[in-house]
């Protein structure tokens, strides 16, 4: 097991920015303020924390990371009942594991 630090830039986009926009708010606004990840100063989407990680290999520890930051972001659009709303696309860092890793939610 590996303790490793991570960067999650990301946005949350409405499926229709006429009707959507207000849950692309609220999933924004709820991702920095209730899923327990440190936040930078004034940048909105940009979340910081440490994962910690059982792959051996650098390929299955970036898998790894992967998956966890995308089942912990999917469980809270899910509980706010805007998976059918809003898009979200991110980037992720984790120190150790090479280059940035994109998946998106969509």
């Amino acid at each position: 097991m590996s303790k490793h630090q991570f960067l999650l830039a990301y946005t949350i986009k409405p499926r229709d920015p006429d009707a959507d926009e207000y849950d692309a708010a609220q999933a924004r606004q709820h991702l920095r303020e209730n899923i327990g990840l440190d936040t930078v100063e004034h940048i909105e989407t940009t979340l910081l924390g440490q994962v910690q990680l059982d792959s051996v290999t650098p390929v299955g520890r970036a898998n790894e990371a992967e998956r966890w930051i995308r089942d912990l972001i999917h469980a809270e659009l899910k509980r706010l009942r805007v998976l059918t709303s809003v898009k979200f696309y991110g980037c992720l860092m984790v120190d150790g594991l090479g280059s940035a890793i994109r998946f998106s939610i969509v």
